[in-house]
């Protein structure tokens, strides 16, 4: 059986001389060979977003049907994840690099169609998206008319717009948009759709029905529906030609002749990209996202001196409050090693520092004092009134999740914490901070549900000008350099590092692991001065640091340490007595040296190893 090696992993295809596209003798073979090509290109603009797939499995003029279930023989390896429906779960297919994208096309999986919002926030969109599709009498041309009438009408709400081919008989119009309820972004569409019909009844129509379309074009907006797809960059199609759904710069659109000059197939795609690269990379950029507008006034047909894209006077005010304490925090769970770059289910991790402090969602409130709540849901601000003064300052609405941390002499002081409010205040060189590392509401905006990514950004900008007490954590998505920023910081008190994926919303239930806790642990020397439990079989080391410290080892020595530690202090140990604090011990009548971690507040130690010297 053939193979291909794509991403490290490789795989067996099948039948890669089946007929495809009849008309043109189109190959299987072909088919994969173009994905293989553009792969790098397509599969940022599928980022965490559950793929519905049109299967094609013996051609294009045969049985085609919809999947969005993962088609049969989809290996375990390939990522899924649950998507809302009617009737109740679906579970989808997320394609994360090429090695899963051959997968499923290798199944029959032709086109690739993908919703506007991330499957961490279902039904929130990122992007806006209008379907131009030509009724009988209209073609391409045409709708790039109409194209470019609504780049404009996007334009003066503050909007960019991105063109491609749909690979079938129209364009697609994909916009940047800071994350939005598809419901808010399908009525905006609706509404400029409906406003454009009004000056252009000649040109557009934007209901679906069959006779209003001759020689003109539908606008497609329902596609913004959560429910509703749309055909992804660099997707083939399955037509009578192998046609994909390209993307374009807007003076290739503008200065085209004809359709053929707006029809590109699978072989000829991979030299556009080589030569022009991603033309809808921009889409990918946060920078580039915008929010979007009220939807424009229900309009008249157009008379003449009537301003474009009316507005009401007024809009109803929105509430800027709507989040309220208390709220379920998210708890991460501990692990004993940092993951990596596509762990935690892959689509990147996001690296915090962990800090030692209380825990502490901060609500600013307007004219109503600020709340701090704790991790148990008690009201910090009165213990900690600089930082309640800080928040107090914030817009209102503004909910924010963080670490409330004292600083004395260089670091981190938890202790300082515990004092009371008059003893801090007396202490000078004492200062207290609100480090932030999420943002749960914006001022009239619940944004729980977006990605860490989505949220990230807005907490920047949320912060941008605000001075400290209030500063938001120190974060990366290079694993490399939140290990160097651990080490270097280990002197101040830095605990250690939260990771979380970067695609995950703000989930307090059902998060499994995708928030996580590595808590750096300091490895030091120490005397042993007894063990507990059977001389034979120790169940734990009494140790004496060098800064006279005591502990107890825990947890319990495992069988395989209890055998070596037993056989290394047998000849060391005196008679059993008992010890005030730990109860009967055997103590030890030569120096012998081991090594522990100490991990936690207050400090546990863990057993390493004994000393050979």
């Amino acid at each position: 059986m053939p193979q291909m090696t794509v991403d490290g992993r490789t795989l067996a295809l099948s039948h890669l001389d089946k007929v495809y596209y009849p008309r043109t003798g189109t190959l299987k073979g072909e088919v994969l060979r173009y994905y293989a090509a553009v792969h790098a290109a397509l599969l940022p603009h599928l980022r965490d977003r559950p793929v519905s797939f049109l299967r094609c499995p013996d051609g294009v003029e045969a049985e085609v049907f919809v999947a969005k279930n993962p088609p049969p023989g989809t290996p375990d390896w390939v990522r899924t994840v649950d998507v809302p429906s009617n009737t109740g779960e679906l579970r989808q297919v997320v394609l994360e690099d090429g090695a899963a994208l051959l997968t499923v096309a290798n199944l029959g999986c032709l086109e690739l169609h993908v919703p506007q919002w991330h499957a961490a926030a279902p039904a929130v969109a990122d992007r806006l998206v209008l379907d131009l599709d030509p009724g009988e009498g209209a073609d391409v041309l045409t709708c790039r008319a109409v194209a470019l009438l609504l780049r404009d009408r996007l334009a003066a709400d503050g909007l960019d717009a991105w063109v491609k081919t749909s690979g079938s008989k129209g364009l697609h119009l994909l916009v940047p948009i800071e994350p939005t309820p598809s419901t808010r972004v399908s009525a905006y569409a609706k509404a400029l759709a409906a406003d454009l019909e009004a000056e252009h009844p000649e040109l557009v129509v934007h209901t679906m029905a069959k006779a209003r379309r001759q020689g003109r074009v539908l606008v497609d907006w329902s596609q913004n529906n959560a429910k509703k797809t749309t055909a992804a960059p660099y997707t083939l199609r399955a037509r009578p030609r192998p046609t994909v759904s390209t993307p374009l710069s807007w003076a290739e659109l503008e200065r085209a002749g004809g359709e053929p000059d707006l029809a590109f197939t699978l072989a000829e795609v991979p030299e556009r990209l080589d030569t022009h690269g991603d033309l809808f990379a921009p889409l990918l950029d946060p920078e580039q996202a915008r929010p979007l507008p009220p939807a424009p006034s229900a309009a008249p047909r157009h008379q003449p001196g009537r301003p474009t894209h009316q507005r009401p006077e007024q809009q109803p005010e929105q509430p800027r409050q709507v989040l309220h304490p208390p709220v379920e925090v998210v708890r991460p769970a501990a692990v004993t090693a940092v993951p990596p770059a596509d762990g935690l289910g892959g689509g990147g991790v996001q690296y915090e520092l962990k800090l030692d402090g209380f825990r502490c969602v901060a609500f600013a409130r307007g004219d109503r004092p600020p709340v701090l709540q704790s991790r148990t849901g008690r009201d910090l601000a009165p213990e900690f009134p600089p930082i309640a003064a800080a928040v107090a300052r914030l817009p209102e609405g503004l909910v924010l999740d963080g670490e409330l941390v004292a600083w004395r002499g260089g670091r981190f002081a938890f202790g300082e914490l515990l004092r009371t409010r008059q003893a801090r205040a007396a202490a000078p060189d004492v200062a207290l901070g609100l480090i932030v590392f999420d943002v749960l509401a914006l001022p009239s905006r619940d944004v729980r549900r977006l990605p860490l990514t989505d949220r990230r950004r807005l907490l920047l900008a949320a912060l941008a000008d605000v001075p400290p007490p209030i500063q938001p954590v120190m974060a990366t998505t290079d694993r490399a350099e939140a290990l160097e920023w651990m080490a270097q910081l280990a002197d101040t008190g830095v605990e250690g590092l939260v990771c979380k994926a970067a695609a995950s919303p703000y989930r307090p239930r059902g998060a499994g692991r995708a928030w996580v806790k590595y808590r750096r642990s300091d490895t030091l020397d120490a005397t042993v001065r007894a063990v507990t439990g059977p001389a034979s079989r120790p169940h734990a080391l009494i140790l004496r640091l060098d800064d006279g410290r005591v502990f107890l080892t825990t947890p319990r020595l495992t069988a395989v340490q209890a055998r070596e530690v037993a056989e290394v202090v047998g000849p060391l140990l005196g008679p059993a007595t008992t010890d005030p604090d730990h109860g009967p011990v055997h103590p030890l009548t030569g120096p012998l040296r081991a090594e522990l971690t100490l991990t936690g507040r207050p400090p546990t130690a863990t057993f390493v190893r004994l000393r050979g010297d």
